[in-house]
């Protein structure tokens, strides 16, 4: 073999083993940094744990769908029905107190009616539905009765809720918080150490409505008042907290 290709294959050498040393120097350097990310703060003894708090309160707000349903052999019969119906719960709604920015069209459509075969067209159907906030549950049952009487014939439910939930917020936060801190004393207390100053914390918040089932009208009209339950309302938060130990 030459001098010459003794250097060529003393050069190939150098650089696979220069590759080679990269390579394995990014294995070193990248893999504590994925095991990093899933330890906390790194260099200290911690412990993580998850802490719940809920607080209850008596809902103080309803959200209500009011329909009005009508068909006649055409479309424009059917509309003016629909129409007319729809001005009267209007009048009642403005009777009963209900401001107008709590009433809000959420659904409004016209479509044909067919007869058993499918295909025959036998009428026009016009729906009409308004979302309506009530925020005096007091008056909850006479306003369903109320709107029924004025022609409202289909109401698909309430769904209840607290208006101001940034106390209930505060009390369930520090409930979770505390729950934390027991938590990881508890486990702390197990493992021989203390608990130190808290170093990481997230949160999720769940405060789900209370529903109630679907009402009509044939339902709401041998009644003089629609019985309506607001039940109460459950603000729960639930915390991950990562503690030092000491």
């Amino acid at each position: 073999m030459t001098s010459r290709s003794t250097a060529i294959m003393s050069i190939i050498a150098s650089a696979l083993l220069l590759l080679a040393l990269a390579g394995i120097g990014a294995l070193l350097f990248t893999r504590p940094a994925a095991a990093q990310s899933n330890s906390g703060v790194p260099g200290m003894r911690q412990v993580s744990v998850l802490g719940h708090g809920e607080v209850k309160a008596r809902p103080d707000t309803a959200t209500i769908q009011i329909g009005i349903d009508t068909e006649a052999a055409n479309a424009k019969d059917a509309l003016a029905q629909n129409n007319t119906q729809a001005q009267a719960l209007q009048q009642k709604l403005a009777e009963l107190k209900i401001d107008t920015k709590d009433i809000q069209t959420s659904n409004f459509s016209i479509s044909p009616t067919y007869g058993n075969d499918g295909r025959q067209v036998t009428g026009y159907r016009v729906s009409n539905v308004v979302t309506v906030t009530i925020r005096n549950l007091d008056s909850a049952g006479t306003l369903l009765d109320q709107v029924v009487q004025a022609g409202a014939n289909n109401i698909y439910g309430i769904s209840f809720s607290v208006a101001d939930t940034q106390k209930l917020m505060e009390q369930a936060r520090q409930a979770a918080m505390a729950d934390a801190k027991a938590r990881a004393t508890q486990l702390a207390t197990a493992g021989g150490a203390a608990v130190g100053d808290v170093l990481i914390i997230s949160e999720n918040v769940s405060a789900p409505p209370v529903p109630m089932p679907m009402l009509d009208r044939a339902a709401a009209q041998g009644a003089p008042s629609v019985p309506v339950q607001a039940g109460e309302q459950s603000i729960s938060i639930d915390v991950q907290a990562t503690f030092a130990l000491r």
